[in-house]
Formats: C-alpha cells, sequence, structure tokens
C-alpha cells in the first residue's frame, strides 16, 4: 500500500525501513538460489499485511537487479478461521493460485488411495507440492506468502513444511504471515524452519512517533501532522497500530491534534467499524453482515441468499465505498472479503447474541442444502449459546466418520469440540482425552501437548494418566512416563466390572507401556505388557498388529529369536489388507533379520516398510524403518543410500516432533560421516541428538555412534567416555543382546589401547559366549578382533593369530565390507609386528581397497601408515579424496549416470529438481567433467580408487 486515501483497512504506508530492507536482502539471497523463509510476525493491526503488500509492489524492482532481471511469481494464500478444521483447503487455494500453467496440484485425486479412501498424508502432499514448485521455478523466483498461517489448516501447514525443507538451491522466498500470539500453535516444524539457518523472524512493533506524524500528514491532518507531544500521545493510546491510528486520527477534527487541550480517549476500532455501518444501507448492512458469518473469501450469491439481499452488486457498492468489503476476482464463484481481518471480527462481534445465532442458523441451512455437512456443524457451533448435548453428539459421530477415513487432525479438533459443548463434564473430559489420544497416536505431538495443562488438571484416571504418559514419553522423559503409564493401567485394572473403561482403552494402555518398556531397553518388560495389549486388543485391529510388533523386539532382546519371528507372522502383505496389518510387523521382522545379519532380507523389509509408512504418512513409523534401513546399508556397504535415508528419518521424526525417535534416527545418520571422516558434520548430528534425560534406546544409540566418532578419529578415551552410559544401563537385555548395538569390541579396543588389558580381557568373556551362543556372525567376527588385539598386547601371540582367524573365518558368513575391512586391518597390523610381512600385505591392502569403496578415509590412511612400515608406499589412486564429493553429491552422480533424469532423481531423494542441478554443478566442477556422459566413466574410476 502507499499513499493516501482509502478507509479503514487501508493505511497510508509509513516507515518499516529496516523491515523492508531485510525482506529485500532475503528476496536478492533466493534470486542467487538461496532459499529463505520469513516468519512476519505481530498483534492485529500492526502492519503485517501492509508490510507484505509493499514489499511485493516493490519486488519486481529489487529482482530486475538480479540474474537474468526476471521478476517474481508471487503465490499468495491464506488461513481462515472458519476453515481450520478443513484439510489441505490452504493446499487446494495454492493448487488455484498456481494456475494451468504451473501443473496445480489436483487434490482430489492427489489425496485418495487406490480404493478413494481420503489420505491425511502432509508427506504425499508435500512432495508434490515440491513438485510444483520445482515446474513455476523454471520462469524465475518464487515468493509463497501464507496470510494468516495461524489460521491455516494443520495438513496443509505440514505439508508445505516438508515442501520448503526440501528446497536447498532454489530461488524460492517464503514469507509466513502470523499473529504473535499464535505462533506456540504453529507447528514445531515451522518454528524450527524459521529459526534455522534459512530461517528469519521478523516481529513488528508499533510505528514511532515520527512515522505516526508522517501518517497524520499523508491523511492530511492539518499542518504537517500533530505536535510532538499528541504524536507520544497518539502512541500511547494505540501501541502504534497503524490501524487503531487511521481510526482515531480519522474519529477527532483536525483543531484537536494541533491544540494544547489533551486528547480524548479514543474509541474503540469496533465502535467506528460500527458507525461505518450505520451509515450504511439496510441491504448493504444485511451483506455485510452475511459475509461475516460466512467468513472471508464467501461466495456473493452466498452471501446475498443468507442476507435477503436483493441487488447483491448494488450493496456490494456500497459496502466497497464504506470500505467494509472488498470484492475478488470475478468468476464463478465471485467472492467477497473483509479489507481487514479486524473488520470482520468488528461486524461479526458488533451482531450481538441473538442476531448472530440467528445468522448461523441460517448459514447451517443453506449448508445443509448444498450437502456441506461439515459446514452445517461449523455455524451450529457458532450459534451456540451454551452446552448442547445434541450438537455435541453429531460433532462426536463426525469425528468418528473422519477417523473412519484416517482424516485425523480433522476428527480430533471435532472431538475437541464436542468436548467443548458437552453438558456432562466427566463425558466432555472423555471426549477431550479422546481427541488428545488421536493426535498422539497420530504423531501430533506439537498440537497435543497444547492441551497438557487442561488434562493434567482432570481428575486422575486410566485415560487421562495414558495421555499425559504418552506426552511425558513422546518428549522423551521415561521417568515421567514410568508413574503416569503405571498409574493408567493399576486405575484401569481398579475400574474393572465397572462403566467406563472400554476393552480398547484398556489395550492402548497396555500398548503404552509396552512401547516405554521398550524404549527402557527392557525385555522382559516389552514382552509382558505386549501380550497384555494382545489380550485386550481385538484380532485385526492396528492395536493387535502394534502389539504383536513390540512383542517381537520385546522377544528379540531376550534372545528368543525362533519366538519373535513368530510373533510377526503378519508381516505379509495379503491382497485387500489395510496397511496397518503388515506394516510394523514387517518392520520388526526387518530389524529381525538385522540382528540376524540377513542384511538383503532386512533391506527389503524395512525399505518396503518405510515406504508404505511414507506414503501413508505416518511418519514415526516411516522415520524409525528409514533410520534401521539405513544402519542395515551401513553395514551392507551401501553408504550413499545409507545418507540419503539416515537423512530421511532424521527429517520425518523432526515433523513428528517426537524425541523418542529423532535422536535414534540423528545417530544413525551420523555413522556414515563418523567413518568417512567429515568430524563436523556426524559431531553436529549428535549435538542434536543429545538429551539431557532420555529413553535407555537413545541413550544407547547416541553413546555407540559418539563411540564410532571417536574411533575414526583415534580417540581411544573418547570411545570409552561415549560407551561408558551404556555398561550404567539398568535393563541389559537389549544392549548386551549380540547384534542390536555392537558396542562391545569398540569398548575393549579402547581399554587395550590405553593399556588397560587384563581389564578388557574379562570384559569380553561373557559377550564372547553369549554371541557363540546365538552363533551370529557379525559379532563373533567383531569380538574376536577385540580378542586378537587384547592377546596381542598381553603377549601371547599364537592366541592372537588364532583369534584374528576366527574373525576373518566369521567374515567369510556375512557381507559386511567395513567390518570386514577392519578385521583385516587389525589383522594385517598384528601380522606386520610379527615379521609375517607378505601375509600383512595381503590382509592390508585388501583392508585399504575395503575402506577406499567406502570413502572410510580415516581407516584408508591408518592402512597406508601400516603399509609403508612395511616398506610399501602406495600410490594415492583415491580420487575421491582429491575430488572432495560430498556423500550427498555422490549420491546424485551415481543416479545421474545410471542415466536417471534431475526430475526423477529430485523425486528419489524428496527433494526440488534445482537442488539435483546445484549438486550436479558441483560434481561436474570438482570432477572435472563436461556432461553426464562423462560420468559413468569418473566414477567408475573413483570406486577403483
Amino acid at each position: 500500500m502507499g499513499g493516501s486515501g482509502g478507509g479503514v483497512g487501508d493505511v497510508p504506508f509509513v516507515g518499516r525501513r529496516a523491515e523492508l530492507a531485510l525482506l529485500r536482502d532475503r528476496l536478492a539471497a533466493a534470486v542467487r538460489n538461496e532459499p529463505a523463509v520469513v516468519q512476519v510476525e505481530g498483534p492485529p493491526g500492526i502492519g503485517k499485511t501492509a508490510l507484505v503488500d509493499r514489499f511485493l509492489a516493490e519486488a519486481t524492482e529489487i529482482t530486475d537487479a538480479g540474474p537474468g532481471g526476471r521478476a517474481p511469481r508471487v503465490l499468495r494464500v491464506s488461513g481462515d478461521e472458519s476453515e481450520t478444521l478443513l484439510p489441505y483447503g490452504v493446499v487446494e487455494q495454492l493448487a488455484r493460485v498456481a494456475g494451468p500453467a504451473g501443473a496445480p496440484l489436483t487434490v482430489a485425486d492427489d489425496l485418495a488411495t487406490p480404493d478413494g479412501v481420503p489420505l491425511d498424508d502432509p508427506v504425499t502432499v508435500g512432495t508434490r507440492i515440491l513438485r510444483v514448485f520445482d515446474v513455476l521455478g523454471r520462469d524465475g523466483p518464487l515468493i509463497l506468502v501464507i496470510d494468516d498461517a495461524h489460521w491455516a489448516d494443520l495438513p496443509s501447514l505440514r505439508a508445505l513444511i516438508f515442501a520448503l525443507r526440501r528446497m536447498v538451491a532454489d530461488q524460492l522466498l517464503a514469507l509466513v504471515v502470523t499473529r504473535d500470539d499464535a505462533v506456540p500453535l504453529l507447528p514445531g516444524g515451522l518454528r524450527r524452519l524459521v529459526t534455522g539457518h534459512r530461517g528469519t523472524v521478523l516481529r513488528l512493533a508499533g510505528l514511532g512517533e515520527d512515522e505516526l506524524r508522517d501518517l497524520a500528514a499523508l491523511l492530511g491532518v492539518e499542518g504537517a501532522g500533530p505536535t510532538v507531544r499528541a504524536a507520544r500521545t497518539l502512541r500511547e493510546a494505540t501501541g502504534g497500530s497503524p490501524l487503531h491510528a487511521r481510526a482515531l486520527l480519522e474519529e477527532f477534527p483536525a483543531r484537536r491534534w494541533t491544540g494544547r487541550e489533551p486528547l480524548p480517549a479514543p474509541r474503540s476500532f469496533r465502535v467506528l467499524v460500527a458507525e461505518r455501518c450505520r451509515g450504511a444501507a439496510p441491504a448493504t448492512l444485511a451483506l455485510v453482515e452475511a459475509a461475516a458469518v460466512l467468513g472471508s473469501g464467501a461466495e456473493l450469491a452466498a452471501a446475498a441468499r443468507l442476507g435477503g439481499v436483493a441487488d447483491p452488486l448494488a450493496a456490494l457498492d456500497e459496502a466497497v465505498k464504506l470500505d467494509l468489503l472488498v470484492p475478488g476476482d470475478v468468476g464463478d464463484r465471485w467472492p467477497v472479503s473483509f479489507p481487514h481481518p479486524l473488520v470482520r471480527a468488528a461486524v461479526h462481534d458488533g451482531l450481538g447474541p441473538a442476531r448472530r445465532a440467528a445468522l448461523h442458523l441460517a448459514a447451517a441451512r443453506l449448508a445443509e442444502a448444498e450437502g456441506d455437512a461439515i459446514g452445517v456443524l461449523r455455524h451450529r457451533v457458532a450459534a451456540a449459546a451454551g452446552p448442547d448435548a445434541a450438537l455435541a453428539a453429531d460433532l462426536a459421530d463426525l469425528a468418528r466418520q473422519e477417523a473412519e477415513k484416517h482424516a485425523w487432525p480433522a476428527a480430533a479438533a471435532h472431538l475437541v469440540q464436542a468436548a467443548r459443548l458437552d453438558p456432562d463434564r466427566a463425558r466432555g473430559q472423555e471426549r477431550l482425552l479422546g481427541g488428545v489420544n488421536w493426535m498422539l497416536l497420530t504423531g501430533d505431538v506439537a498440537q497435543a501437548q497444547t492441551f497438557a495443562a487442561e488434562v493434567g488438571a482432570f481428575p486422575p484416571g486410566p485415560l487421562r494418566d495414558s495421555v499425559l504418559g504418552f506426552l511425558a514419553r513422546a518428549h522423551g522423559d521415561p521417568v515421567a512416563a514410568e508413574g503416569l503409564l503405571r498409574s493408567a493401567w493399576e486405575r484401569c485394572r481398579a475400574a474393572d466390572g465397572r462403566a467406563g473403561v472400554a476393552p480398547e482403552v484398556a489395550a492402548t494402555i497396555a500398548l503404552q507401556n509396552a512401547v516405554h518398556r521398550y524404549g527402557r531397553l527392557d525385555g522382559a518388560g516389552t514382552v509382558e505388557w505386549s501380550r497384555r495389549a494382545l489380550s485386550l486388543a481385538g484380532p485385526g485391529t492396528p492395536g493387535h498388529q502394534a502389539a504383536r510388533t513390540y512383542l517381537a523386539y520385546g522377544l528379540g532382546y531376550t534372545g528368543a529369536v525362533e519366538e519373535a519371528y513368530a510373533a510377526v507372522g503378519g508381516a505379509v502383505e495379503r491382497p485387500g489388507e489395510p496397511a496397518f496389518s503388515w506394516l510394523q510387523p514387517r518392520s520388526a521382522r526387518g530389524l529381525l533379520r538385522l540382528v540376524d545379519d540377513d542384511l538383503d532380507g532386512a533391506r527389503d523389509d524395512l525399505g518396503s516398510a518405510a515406504a508404505g509408512a511414507f506414503a501413508l504418512g505416518v511418519a514415526s513409523t516411516a522415520s524409525y524403518c528409514f533410520a534401521y534401513l539405513a544402519r542395515a546399508e551401513y553395514f551392507a556397504g551401501a553408504w550413499d543410500d545409507a545418507v540419503v535415508h539416515a537423512e530421511r528419518a532424521a527429517a520425518l521424526a523432526a515433523e513428528a516432533d517426537l524425541d523418542f525417535t529423532v535422536a535414534m534416527a540423528l545417530a544413525v545418520a551420523a555413522l556414515v560421516p563418523a567413518a568417512r571422516g567429515d568430524h563436523d558434520t556426524a559431531a553436529a548430528l549428535l549435538r542434536d541428538a543429545t538429551r539431557p534425560h532420555d529413553y535407555e534406546r537413545s541413550i544407547a544409540s547416541v553413546g555407540l555412534a559418539r563411540a564410532r566418532l571417536a574411533d575414526a578419529d583415534g580417540d581411544a578415551g573418547g570411545v570409552l567416555a561415549a560407551l561408558e552410559p551404556l555398561r550404567d544401563l539398568p535393563y541389559r537385555d537389549a544392549v548386551d543382546e549380540p547384534g542390536f548395538w555392537a558396542w562391545h569390541d569398540l569398548y575393549a579396543e579402547a581399554l587395550v589401547a590405553l593399556g588397560r588389558v587384563e581389564e578388557a580381557d574379562a570384559f569380553l568373556v561373557p559377550h564372547e559366549r553369549r554371541a557363540a551362543d546365538r552363533d551370529r556372525g557379525a559379532p563373533i567376527a567383531r569380538l574376536a578382533r577385540a580378542r586378537g588385539r587384547v592377546e596381542a598386547a598381553a603377549g601371547r601371540p599364537e592366541a592372537a593369530e588364532a583369534a584374528f582367524d576366527r574373525a576373518l573365518e566369521a567374515m567369510d558368513r556375512v557381507a559386511l565390507p567395513f567390518e570386514r575391512a577392519r578385521v583385516e586391518l587389525a589383522a594385517g597390523a598384528f601380522h606386520r609386528r610379527a615379521g609375517r610381512r607378505r601375509r600383512a600385505v595381503d590382509l592390508l591392502e585388501s583392508a585399504r581397497r575395503g575402506f577406499v569403496a567406502l570413502g572410510a578415509q580415516p581407516y584408508r590412511e591408518r592402512c597406508d601408515r601400516e603399509l609403508a612400515a612395511s616398506g610399501l608406499h602406495p600410490a594415492d589412486r583415491d580420487e575421491r579424496y582429491r575430488a572432495g564429493l560430498t556423500s550427498h553429491e555422490l549420491v546424485v552422480a551415481r543416479l545421474a549416470a545410471a542415466g536417471r533424469s534431475n526430475r526423477e532423481v529430485a523425486a528419489e531423494l524428496v527433494v526440488s529438481v534445482k537442488t539435483i542441478e546445484f549438486h550436479l554443478r558441483n560434481v561436474f566442477h570438482k570432477l572435472g567433467v563436461a556432461s553426464r556422459r562423462e560420468l559413468p566413466g569418473r566414477l567408475a574410476a573413483l570406486d577403483a580408487g
């Protein structure tokens, strides 16, 4: 906005130089392929929209100086208070503003399974938004504006966040406009995005005194504006709000501003809007009031029907002149909106309870005639004068229908509304608990957390304690979760035979206890609670399948592998069965196969389960499966794939706000960078993974990853420090079961390196015995390698040679390239010191080839030192290090070399096409190639070392 004139919602633009400069800077960065996200926040009326409008008006001029001089395309969408429960309402707006040339999203089709059941899947929708941005971005920079983000529906926000997080080298600036008092209610993923390295929070304060004087001058107040004293009074009265200041400046005559007498107290903004309404013709006022009831963007015809307006165009003309309504683009819908949300609020609030209720009930009848069931209930809720049992029951019925369609956010929100309207206090609390429980079961921890204080004030009860325990577990607080989940079960048992505790509630509480024990690495406890859940959950239900899954985990922890496999017999997909019937059991079978060294089977199971959960938008399950898939790929030597899948696991865990999962995912993501010598990347991931008090599963995951980083750095003391917490864990089932966490060999070797040989000897014995009993090749090989080092350090060369031979023989049973190369390095170093040069060289050269193929630079350098000590100085033919390709660049290069297009590679890695182009430019520069045709040969040379 600029200049003067206009009405209540049209404020001349003054000041904001620093804020505009910041937005220009972020747009300039976006033009340089550095995407940025700016959150513009402040109280209502402070000028957020005016700032964005002025910036957009200048945007063409700003980008003319950029590369190519192409003006940006603006994609502007907005949340609406009346549509917060409409899943993907904002995404549908994006589809419309993208236009036919932009290959818009076809939301109705894209959110359906093959059998036509709608999906609540922000991940899939976010991936499609990414493709839309790619198409539109071909013609120049993009500016995405999300107005009133606090009113945007949650699925749309999550989908947009998912897309924005994956834009690395794109010409895109996203502006998220929100009220400051609503910021805590926004998704955690958005908060992390705007506070990260590509984000900025722009908080708008009120205008200063000089700016208010400029505003007065633009409005024609006599002289150059009010006196300094008057401007100060105005600032104090309005807080510098441009909207309120304009209303007050127009309310009082100029002489009152230029005189010496004190300014009178300003009347409220609502009264000023009401005065404008009183000056309108009856038909105009009826149209404005109807539009306020229907909500911003209502169809003109619908508003006219609701208001009983015979000539809507004439009424609209007058409403526009009075600055009460703004017409939208002429089209099929003829939408009308308000110049500012506060104008609509003032009209709606000024209707009075009786008039407002009557109009909402009439709007409900119109919605019923159009078959809009959700609209009917929305207006009935707005018309409610107090508790309404029938309306609460209808909302609860709608929530159940939405849950059956997997529309979980809308289902939870409607159940919460039902709770608010239920005259029966106990039933209302039960419904609120049910809605919050749905939020938690679908991973919406951030939204559920907003009800924590209210739920905590409820009388203790099974579901209340279960919900609070679930929240504590999700936030990685095992002590609080322990007491609450135990209490939930005890209260559930105490209520046996009485009404109020349904079997599904009891099953949920038992299952939550099982998940809690699993996180604590308590195998026996996990088995016990899983069996309780199985006895309560109906066969074929999601709860039953989840209980079988955790039963398998618990049995695996305790070494009962055959029983564990039997528990996940439902891992095979059958035609016509819902995905939940096989997803979790298959993920458990994948972990069991990983522990059993069946890496091919593990990768098949975990890959299909990850893809299935990812497609369904079940972020927690997808994150878990991608993390363990990455771990399987790490052991299998597919390190480039491991990098991609570990990163996806960490991103999905962060999107779900599940601390219970995110630490484990980040720890797995650190494995490859640590082994490749990328210390900074691995250390940063582990810093993010560390929590002051966390579950034992997270402690074990992070501790092992820290130990592997210290081992790559050659820091034996660091290895011991990282693994010491694992020695102190109260439950030993999983942490000492061979195959779950491979830490015992690292701990023993670190003891040897620090001269604590006898301690290492004693430490290894029980673990060697257990590995032999389980007959698992990888643990036997690792522990035999450590045993060889112990025996060599103790001066027992025959025993050391026998141990290294056992390690090599065990490695012949499994395909673990990195572990084999580590055994060969240790054995080669031993033989060199024993004077067996030929044997040493053979082992060391084989180890070196393995490390080179993986890109494990620190370990390759150790091989080179050992070979040099043997009198050999291998030519450094490993061009990978001189080229300096990152793990991401290697992945992109290999997919491109395999003939994939940029778009296909982007789809594979779930990033934008511009990001792939960015990586390929770096690859071409580092490898000295000019085209994709040269990539296969250059990559073959890298792999040959």
